[in-house]
């Protein structure tokens, strides 16, 4: 049985300029993420931005990564239909992959009744354990504390990623998965809340800003699993303080991304680019990212 915990990044997918998989930027990201100490590695999520990527590019970053690297490596999966993401599973089976991630299908909003037939039937049939991606602001479903605690008797249900952004919910999926501590693990999606939340028991966190700082990010992890009350405070002040800078640089719900690629490649991890339709930051665009690095990387 798959247990997980600790800090598993959602990995950037990096891009060339014909946005094609860049391989030195993905050896690279991987190489930078492992020296920082994380514990797994997630792909094709929302920071990897899966849904927008080819099913060639999908199959080449999951084979190319589970290559580099022996820790557990989990893959999205979403999809709006049960068998392709039934498909691609059983590809990154093949690849070594040790898990999927699923959020709720999009563009009909589901009822809870339809978010645990789903999830049982993804379960039943994926031959790698899943993962349960808690997204709202991307599929416009809300999974219920009730619901998850459903899922998390199934046997191949494993984890869930709460993305919510709501601490007051992450404290009812808390309670509502007690009964199943022991086999199913709760991970905090957003930066800000990552070590709060393990001092309350999450069992870790995926964060987007784990792609630039994962030292920092795993020694916060590690200090809120200690009770290290001071020294999570002091290291999610740097956390936040990241997210304040860099996120809110663009607009749209991927303004975020276009300020982490940006600051990855002024750190000389990836090239800056990605996946249609979206553009990068170029020209002044450009220069609070720099700034915001070189504040950063002094702190």
């Amino acid at each position: 049985m798959l247990k997980l915990e600790g800090l598993i990044p959602p990995m950037v997918t990096p891009l060339d300029e014909k946005r094609k998989l860049d391989k030195t930027g993905v050896k690279k990201m991987v190489k930078h993420l492992v020296d920082g100490g994380v514990d797994g590695i997630f792909l094709l999520g929302t920071t990897g931005e899966g849904p927008h990527l080819s099913y060639a590019i999908r199959e080449e970053l999951v084979k190319t990564v589970c290559k580099l690297t022996k820790l557990p490596v989990l893959v999205g999966i979403t999809e709006t239909d049960l068998e392709d993401a039934l498909a691609f599973a059983a590809k990154c089976k093949s690849f070594g992959a040790a898990g999927v991630v699923a959020a709720p299908p999009y563009y009909f909003k589901l009822t809870q009744a339809e978010c645990v037939a789903w999830f049982t039937e993804l379960a039943d049939r994926s031959p790698l354990p899943v993962v349960v991606y808690d997204m709202p602001a991307h599929t416009d479903t809300v999974i219920e504390p009730f619901t998850i605690a459903k899922l998390a008797s199934h046997p191949n249900i494993v984890a869930m990623k709460d993305s919510s952004s709501i601490i007051a919910l992450f404290n009812k999926f808390r309670i509502a998965l007690e009964p199943y501590k022991d086999k199913f693990s709760l991970f905090m999606g957003p930066d800000e809340a990552m070590g709060e939340a393990v001092l309350l028991g999450a069992d870790g966190g995926v964060c987007t800003g784990a792609n630039l700082w994962p030292a920092k990010f795993k020694e916060m992890y590690l200090a809120a699993k200690a009770g290290d009350v001071e020294k999570v405070r002091k290291l999610q002040r740097f956390t936040t303080l990241s997210s304040y800078l860099l996120y809110g640089l663009g607009q749209g719900q991927i303004g975020f991304l276009k300020g982490v690629k940006a600051a990855l490649a002024e750190m000389g991890l990836i090239q800056n680019v990605l996946a249609a339709p979206f553009t990068p930051f170029s020209g002044r665009d450009l220069a609070p990212v720099k700034s915001a690095v070189k504040l950063l990387r002094k702190s």
